[in-house]
Parts: structure tokens; sequence; C-alpha cells
């Protein structure tokens, strides 16, 4: 793509942001060097890969890189005879663990973030490698005594002569005849020789290798003779070391270069998966969209923020400074390629017709670099062949250009370079020479562009251009808001209107005077006049015609968002069905000795018997025996509060249905958008059973992990109908709730033990969901609920019976019409349920 346009937008200003998020330098290297794709298939798996990755941040928690870094030179130095060190092999092993963690990881995720299952594929499998290397290495990158028998043996008389000599030096200082020839009472080292340094006029007196003198020459350094054999040893001894070493670390060499390509092939994987985790972790902080790219069709971004002003505000927040202080960002909507492809911006100077361009160029650049980008859902563009923008004083002194020829270089390269593939947008159209040839050379471009069949966006003040957009096909105006009150910019974008400069406004709000704005104003032309006066006219229907359309796009994002929500509530409800069910047959299984909680208590006990005549279980509690109604030990977790909550969500989804008919096909398509997050949804209660299975299989006494600091505890009480329990931590006793035992995810989870895809629930905000909603019941009103009624009130006891709630058969104990209730029986428990939970069941003869 055009690196000139690259350079204007500062897209490598987005590549530095995009390189902090990343982890280690093969992704860094990679952000600092991203550019865009033509490709319309390649620019959507990549923005694909990132929302997925988006998803698995948000439910499961960042990729593990930690210990992966760019280990190319390690490789070359680990090559055969290179002379690698511990410490090389060291960072490759650190390296290929990482490697192993993010395998793992992206193999643990759920499977409809395909494409990061796929990315799996490219790590590969190096644990012999680590092995051998630990084997050999310390993690300090000291080789180990047992990495060999011999290097532990020659290591062992090392020390051992080390140890001789330190005696035999030493013992010399102890000997008075000795002492008295020294010049301190002390040893010293001359490179790897034990010395004594003795004074010069007693050169001789004790017999030894001398091995330097002092630079005074007062000292002379003597090796005793008791200790030069052993010192030679000691020297052979290292050099034996040194040898077994090299020859440890070359088979090490041997063993790192047989797989180098795979490794290789792995750290480039690594790398592209740093860069995709990158754009995850930046799209998730500064709550980033993913467009919709298609290969031709509009553009339309809804909302959209300039990246680097965003990152200005985050800086000035993260600095400390007052909300009052900090520059505002101002969305834009800006739409080309439906209703018309040119878009001519006019308004006053510093109004953000430039910020305008740059925002729509670098949006394009980041979405077709694989980057998530500010604008609201449902944004979308083209793949565009190139992105070309003429912006700036580009006048050369060098090549004798004028700022006017400088554009008009830039123009022409630009004609010669757009196709209908390509999105233009041109700075100042017209400017920099006299304002009628400006016009008509403005007139000419915008011409060419329309010929081309290319979008573009032109800023200009030049009312000739305003006039263009009014007379021809395909051209629209629009203007940037300006305060003549204030006299500063607001930097909303209007389309449909064009503004104006509001140089005359401007100069009588700032005191010129009055005669002068009175001639300024009568030396207007009466063409202007009249042109004025035509905006006027018709800018104010065409302000509320665009108000209309904001409107009606606002409308479709609150559908989709009421309809996401409906769908979550109904995934809660069947998830909640599943679970009541699987509750259901472990109450079904209780035996004599099972542990059970009794509720008023707040405390575990074992049962006792079951008493289905009286409906009541008895259970052992502290020596003592507690009669508990049957109808206790079933949870209750609210069912008819989410009943109530999807019934008025539907209500509100029908309403806009009849008011809006194009809202009621936007969610038709929303649906089909979701069907992949309702999967995800599914997933993510049979995520939520394991934790429950974890719950269940909960005592008193047991060691468990819970999302507080220190991250364990033990269990003092278990209260499930409260959903709470009582832990003592290494420091203090808390009070939990249940869904802050057995964490999965944060600091504590402990990730080894989760299932295939484990990961705390969490709801479409990343906080945790709440898995505790209710059950749906069936309404005991209308003619069904009271013929259905009056068949069970005239059947005996005995009786098979569906229980509608939990989809399970049941028998008929009794049924009490006054308080609407039925008694029925379920394996070896009863319970209570309203009577318009039940229905016959009619067994085929």
């Amino acid at each position: 793509m055009d690196s000139f346009t690259l350079n204007k937008i500062d897209f490598d200003a987005v590549r530095q942001i995009l390189a902090r998020f990343c982890s280690c330098t093969l992704g860094r290297q990679l952000a600092e060097r991203i550019s865009p794709s033509r490709n319309p298939q390649v620019i959507n798996r990549w923005l694909r890969q990132v929302s997925q990755m988006v998803t698995a941040i948000r439910n499961i928690g960042p990729l593990p890189l930690a210990g992966v870094t760019d280990i190319s030179e390690a490789l070359d130095r680990a090559r055969p005879g290179s002379g690698a060190g511990g410490e090389d092999f060291t960072i490759i092993a650190s390296s290929l663990q990482g490697a192993a963690n993010v395998r793992n990881y992206l193999n643990a995720l759920p499977e409809e973030l395909d494409l990061l299952h796929e990315s799996a594929g490219g790590i590969g499998d190096f644990d012999g490698e680590v092995r051998a290397i630990f084997a050999v290495v310390d993690p300090d990158g000291t080789v180990r005594d047992d990495a060999s028998s011999r290097l532990g043996e020659i290591r062992r008389q090392i020390a051992a002569t080390t140890r001789q000599i330190h005696d035999a030096i030493y013992g010399y200082l102890r000997q008075p005849e000795v002492a008295r020839l020294l010049q301190d009472a002390v040893v010293t080292l001359h490179g790897d020789r034990y010395v004594l340094p003795v004074k010069a006029e007693n050169r001789g007196r004790l017999p030894g290798v001398v091995h330097r003198e002092s630079n005074t020459g007062a000292t002379v350094f003597v090796e005793p003779n008791a200790s030069v054999e052993l010192n030679n040893r000691l020297t052979d001894l290292s050099e034996d070391e040194r040898r077994e070493i090299q020859r440890l670390l070359g088979e090490l060499s041997l063993h790192i270069q047989r797989r180098r390509g795979e490794i290789d092939t792995t750290m480039q994987a690594l790398g592209q998966l740093d860069l995709v985790s990158a754009k995850a972790e930046y799209s998730c902080q500064f709550d980033l969209t993913c467009p919709d790219i298609s290969e031709t069709g509009a553009l339309q971004f809804s909302g959209a923020r300039h990246p680097l002003l965003i990152e200005q505000q985050f800086q000035q927040e993260k600095a400390g400074l007052p909300a009052d202080k900090r520059h505002p960002v101002v969305p834009i909507d800006v739409r080309l390629g439906a209703d018309f492809d040119l878009l001519v911006i006019t308004g006053s100077n510093t109004g953000g017709k430039t910020v305008a361009l740059k925002t729509v160029a670098l949006l394009a650049v980041m979405a077709q670099s694989g980057m998530h980008i500010p604008v609201q859902r449902g944004s979308r563009m083209p793949a565009f062949r190139d992105v070309l923008i003429d912006v700036g004083d580009e006048q050369s002194l060098q090549q004798s250009l004028s700022t006017f020829g400088a554009h008009i270089k830039r123009i022409k390269h630009i004609i010669r370079k757009a196709d209908k593939a390509s999105l233009v947008l041109l700075d100042e159209l017209g400017a920099g020479t006299d304002p009628d040839e400006g016009g008509a050379i403005g007139q000419a471009v915008l011409d060419e562009l329309r010929r081309i069949g290319c979008l573009g966006m032109a800023t200009t003040h030049l009312s000739v251009l305003k006039a263009y957009a009014f007379t021809h096909d395909r051209v629209d105006n629009a203007s940037v808001d300006f305060d003549t009150t204030t006299l500063s910019p607001t930097y909303r974008l209007r389309i449909g209107t064009p503004g104006e400069s509001h140089a005359i406004t401007v100069a009588q709000k700032l005191g010129v005077l009055k005669r002068m704005v009175a001639a300024a104003r009568k030396h207007l032309n009466a063409q202007g006049k009249q042109f004025r006066r035509a905006i006027r006219s018709t800018g104010v229907v065409r302000r509320q015609a665009e108000d209309a359309r904001t409107e009606a796009r606002k409308a479709q994002l609150a559908a989709q968002d009421q309809q996401e929500c409906y769908e979550a509530k109904l995934a809660d409800l069947h998830r909640l069905r599943e679970q009541f069910q699987a509750w259901l047959a472990t109450l079904g299984e209780l035996k004599v000795g099972d542990e059970v909680v009794v509720p008023k208590l707040n405390k575990a006990g074992k049962l006792a018997r079951l008493e289905l005549h009286r409906q009541v279980a008895v259970v052992n509690v502290d020596q003592l025996q507690v009669e508990v109604p049957l109808h206790e030990l079933m949870p209750d977790l609210g069912q008819e509060q989410i009943r109530e909550q999807i019934d008025g969500l539907r209500k509100q989804i029908l309403d806009q249905a009849r008011s809006s008919r194009q809202e009621m096909d936007e969610v038709q398509h929303m649906r089909q958008e979701l069907h992949l997050s309702l999967k995800q949804q599914k997933l993510r209660a049979r995520q939520f059973d394991a934790w429950l299975g974890a719950i269940s299989r909960l005592k008193v006494g047991d060691e468990v992990t819970i999302a507080r600091k220190p991250g364990k505890g033990k269990v003092l009480e278990v209260n499930l109908p409260g959903l709470r329990a009582t832990v003592q931590t290494s420091d203090r006793q808390m009070e939990l709730s249940l869904q802050e035992l057995f964490p999965q995810t944060g600091p504590f989870v402990r990730r080894e033990v989760h299932p295939r895809g484990a990961g705390r629930p969490k709801s479409r905000r990343g906080k945790p969901a709440d898995r505790n909603r209710p059950m749906t019941r069936r309404s005991p009103t209308g003619k069904a609920a009271k013929a259905n009624r009056e068949k069970l009130l005239a059947v005996e006891p005995g009786k098979q019976v569906f229980i509608i709630p939990f989809n399970k058969r049941a028998t008929l104990i009794r049924i009490n019409p006054e308080k609407d209730q039925a008694v029925v029986q379920s394996g070896v428990f009863e319970m209570e349920l309203p009577i318009s939970d039940l229905e016959l069941v009619h067994n085929k003869e």
C-alpha cells in the first residue's frame, strides 16, 4: 500500500502502540513492521483470529508467553563447534517450555475458536529437548555436577585438591618462621594460583616459585613448593572439567541442531501469536470493534474515533490529568459508497476536517492490517487496493516546488494510481493559488475521481466545490460544526450540509470595527450570497434526514443489544434446566450415610433415613438427629425471576418489531450472526457443570482454592442453600460466595486440573456471569392449565406423572388441591411441586 499515505496518517505511531502490547521481541518486531493486505479473505481471517483471541483472553486469560524470547542468536551459537555456553541452552529451553505452555493453552480452548486451534499445529513438541538441556544445565546456565559421571568425579577431585591447597598455604601462615618473612599474613591469588606476599629482602628464603613483584618492588609473590604440585594438579583438573563441559554442550548442540528447522518454525508461529494477542489486548483496552470487510461495497464508520487521540487521552488519564483538562475525542459518522461516492467537507479552520480525513484513512489501514478499530458495531468497509492521501504542506526547497505545486504533483500521482478499489483523501483541494483557478482545478479533480469510480473525501474552503456537490450525482457535502458563540470547533461531522468558514463572524466576535465587518459583508458577491441562502433553505431538511438516519442506527444497535440479552437469558434458562436435572439425579441417588446440608442449621450431616410418608429426611448432625423437610433439600435458584426477565425482553422486542420493520430485519440478521455466540454459551454451561460437581463434593475440612488472597484455605462451614461457605485462610476467617471457590480464572486458578476449555463463565462485559438463575415454572392459569389440573385431581396415587421443568418422570404420592401442590417420588426421594408443573404419563398399550 502507498508508503506516503502510511507516513502521513502516522501509521507508524499505531505500530508502536501495538508493539507495546507484545510480550516478547518476536511479536514486537512483527508489530513494528505490520502492513495492510489487499485480500479480503486474508483480512477477514486476521480479524477472526483477533476476535477469537479477544474471546479467549476475556474468558480464559492472556496467552502464556512468559519465557518466550527471540532465541535466533542463541541457536546460531548452539551450532556444533560454535561455542555455545550453558546460558544459551537455558534461554533455548525456556523458550521451548513457553512454546509448550502456549500449545497447551490453545489446545484447551473451546472448539469454536477454530483459528486459534489451528495455530497450535504450528508449535512443535520439544519436551525431549527441554529435558535433555536441563539434564545438563541448571536454570542459571551452570552445567550440573551430575550431567555426567566423569564431570561429577572431576569436580569432586577439584574440591578435594582445593582443600589440600588451602590447608597447605594457610599452614605456612601458622608457622612463625614463615610469618616473619611475609609483608602481610594473607593469601592472595595470582591467576588461579595461591601465593604469599614475601618481603623483597627475604627473596629466596621461602622455597617456591616467584610469580611476580609488586609495583613498588617491595613485595614478591611466592607460591610455596608444597602447593606447587597441588596447583599444577588443580590446573589439570580444571582443564579436564572444561573439556568435559565442552563435550556435554557439544552433544546438546547436535541434539538441538537436528530440530533447528522445526524450532525456527515454532518461533515464527509464536511471534505471529504474540502479534495476534497484542492486537486482542489493544482491542480489549480501548474497546475496539471488528469491522465487516467485503470485497466491494460501501464504507460505513459509525462512532469513529482517531486511535492516536484515544491514546493521547489514555496517557493524560494515566498521568492523573483532571477530566476537564483532557482533550475530548469526538466520534464521527462517515459513509461512502451507498448514496454517494465522494464527500466534500467544508467548515472553519481547526474544525477537524483534516482529522476526519486521517481518521478514515487510518481506520481503513488498521482494519486491513487485521486490527480491530474504534468504531461502533456494524461498521463496515470494502478491502481497498490502495488508500491514497494528499495532506499537509509538501513544499520542497530542493525541488523548488511551491505548496500548490507539491499538491498538484501528489494529485497527479494519485489520479494515475487510483482505481475503483481505491480510497482517495484530499486535504484543502484547490488551495494555494487563485480561488477561481483553484476551484476550477478542484472540479476537474472531482470529475476525474467520479470517472474512476473510487470512493473519496476532500476538504476545501471554496464555495464552488460546495456547489459542485449540489449539482453532480454521487457527490455530497459535509461540514464540521463550529460554535460561533465560543469561537471553538465541536469536531462533529454533519453529512448533507456544507459548512461555512465563519471568517467574518469570527472577525466580528474578535472585535473588528463594525464598519469593516459591514464592508466585508458588502463585498461578498451576489452569487455567493445567493448560494448561502440556498444552503440554509435546504440545510434544515437535510439535517433532519441525517438525524433520523442516526437515530435509526442507534435503534438498530439497541435492538441488537436487547436481542443478545434475550438470547443470553434463554441460554441461561436451558442451562438451568440441565443443572436441575443433574441435581435431581443426584438427590435420587441418596443413600444412608450420604452427606447432606441442613439449611436451617447451615451445617452438613449424614443421612440416617428417608421417611417418604412424612416427606422428611432424618439427618445426623453433631450427635443429634434432625428432621429436614424433603423440599428444603431442593435449592431454589429463583426460576420465576428469569422467566419474568425473558417475558419483559420479549415484549420489548415485539414492540420494536411493530414500530419498525427495518429493525426487525436487522434483528433477524443479528440472530444469524449470534449463532456462534450461542454455541459458546452452551459450552460455558458444560464448564459450569464441572464447577458444580466440585461444589457438590465439597466437605467441611477440605483444602480448597479461592478467588482471593492467599488463594487457598480450609472449609469450616458450607451453606449450599445460601450459596455461601466459611473458609479459614492462613491469616483470617472469611465468608465467601460459592462462586469464589474453585476459581477457574484469575491469579489463583489451578489450570492444570481444569477440563478442556475450562474457565469461569463471563458475561458480555467480561465480569463473572451469574450462573445461579432460576428455572421457568409453568403458568397455573389458562384453559390448558385448568384442564390439566382437573385430569390430575382425578388420578389415583401411584400413577406416573411427568415433571415438566425437570423433563423427568416421577410417581404421584398425593395432591393437595387447596395449596395447588402435589407430592411426587423420584427414585428414593420425595418432593413437593406445583400442580401446574405436572402432566399425566399416557402409557401406550
